[in-house]
């Protein structure tokens, strides 16, 4: 997916590709080798047009130790809750 520096602040966005946004949608960020995350390792996000976006970083409530970090993105419909791997995201030092 990406690098971000750990000093860093910004959004994280996730394309959907299509119109989902009459549903909530969470992204959870977790290290590579802690598998999937649980239902506690989710945040609510918004949505920009088919963009699941999270601000994530420094200063937010989404903060980050380097490391290499799977993104993971959930939708909850009235029938529905898929569950998909989204990338993956390299934090470091600047």
């Amino acid at each position: 997916m990406a690098y971000m520096p750990v000093t860093s602040k910004e959004e994280l966005r996730v394309g959907w590709g299509a119109d989902f946004s009459a549903w909530p949608v969470e992204l959870a960020v977790v290290l590579e080798t802690s598998g999937e995350p649980a239902d506690s390792e989710y945040h609510d996000a918004a949505w920009d047009g088919t963009d699941a976006v999270l601000v994530i970083g420094q200063g937010s409530s989404l903060e980050l130790a380097p490391g290499q970090y799977v993104v993971w993105t959930r939708i909850t419909t009235s029938t529905q809750r898929p569950v998909r791997r989204s990338g993956i995201l390299t934090v470091g030092e600047p």
